[in-house]
Parts: C-alpha cells; sequence; structure tokens
C-alpha cells in the first residue's frame, strides 16, 4: 500500500488539528477530522513500511481532540465569565 495511511493520517491530522475553526458550526463537527487522523495513523502504523507520517498524524489526532474536548469549554467559560463582569460592572 506504501505511504497512503500515512499520508492520509498526517493530512487529516494537520486539518483535524484546526477543525474546531473549519467545523466548529457543525454539532460534533469538529471530531470528525482527527477521529479520521487516530483512525489512519493507527492503520498505517500497522501497515505502512515508513511510520513517521503515521505517527505524526496520530499524534495530531489526539491533541486534536484533547483541544476540542479540554481547551475549548473552558475558553467559552473564560468568555462567559468576561461578558458577566463587563455586564455588573456597566450596572454599577
Amino acid at each position: 500500500m506504501g505511504k497512503i495511511f500515512g499520508i492520509l493520517a498526517l493530512l487529516c491530522g494537520i486539518l483535524g488539528f484546526f477543525a474546531w475553526m473549519l467545523l466548529g458550526t457543525l454539532p460534533y463537527g469538529a471530531f470528525y477530522l482527527p477521529g479520521a487522523a487516530i483512525v489512519f495513523g493507527v492503520i498505517g502504523i500497522i501497515a505502512d513500511d515508513p511510520k513517521g507520517m503515521a505517527i505524526a498524524g496520530l499524534i495530531l489526532g489526539i491533541i486534536g481532540i484533547v483541544f476540542i474536548i479540554f481547551i475549548l469549554p473552558m475558553l467559552a467559560f473564560l468568555f462567559i465569565l468576561i461578558g458577566l463582569g463587563a455586564l455588573l460592572e456597566g450596572l454599577t
């Protein structure tokens, strides 16, 4: 098969790292590309001979999922607190 799974994993990993910007409006849309990067990365590690791109895509997919699950809700909570602070500041 050559390096096709490694290339697909790296491509999905790079796009999935920024999927929260690209597909953030769809419900759970940002999970598709990092999930595909993880799947292609695992297949690429098992099937392909050069494993570097598959490992890089797997790592980027994991980082993308972690970012979506943990960082984005914290940023949303921070922006809500900032908005409430500005609202309360305007009332006094």
